[in-house]
């Protein structure tokens, strides 16, 4: 489930004690997020909203969504008890619609080429995780902040693959960075895409 735990959405400073939590239904803060009957993994969930509340996820748009949802899939195939860079990464490649897929493929950025990296980097746990286990990693929280500021300063009303993709190669530093450099992307072609 996610847990957004009061994380405003433009009131000035996020607050950074919310959760990513994988269960039937998760909270986004503003409803319940449940998935779609008879849908398959990466499906976009669709949001009951709770009144008055805005939280992190409620600008997502299904495709946005549709990355974390793939983000948790490619998690559990690594058997991580966590959603990092490399696996939002591998959500937004394998999203494949997207701008963010989109602009990725244009670099000659492919699924099997980065998940063939992150293995090598930082490989698999020897331990099954369950869906419930896994969380945000500090640096996918700072990307998904970051992502919702890009989309804010470009005077979006929501938050697309292109604000997440914006978002990682904004933080810089986490393992998805060094994936797109192993694999001859530089930070500074992917902004300009």
């Amino acid at each position: 489930m996610i847990a957004t735990h009061g994380l405003p959405i433009g009131r000035g400073r996020a607050r950074r004690d919310w959760t990513y939590r994988s269960a039937p239904a998760f909270s986004s803060g503003a409803g319940t997020v449940t998935p779609q009957a008879g849908a398959g993994v990466g499906t976009p969930p669709t949001v009951t909203p709770h009144q008055g509340y805005r939280g992190p996820f409620d600008r997502f748009n299904d495709r946005a969504k549709r990355v974390l949802a793939l983000a948790q899939d490619e998690a559990i195939r690594f058997n991580h008890n966590y959603i990092g860079t490399e696996h939002l990464l591998l959500g937004l490649v394998r999203e494949g619609e997207g701008v963010a897929a989109r602009a990725l493929d244009s670099l000659g950025v492919e699924l099997s080429k980065v998940r063939t990296a992150v293995e090598f980097t930082i490989g698999r746990s020897d331990s099954t995780t369950s869906p419930s286990e896994i969380t945000l990693s500090p640096r996918t929280k700072k990307v998904i902040e970051l992502a919702i500021d890009e989309a804010r300063k470009l005077g979006h009303s929501h938050v697309g693959t292109e604000h997440l993709l914006l978002g990682l190669v904004r933080e810089g530093e986490g393992i998805a960075s060094g994936v797109l450099e192993s694999l001859g992307v530089s930070l500074e072609a992917m902004r300009k895409k």
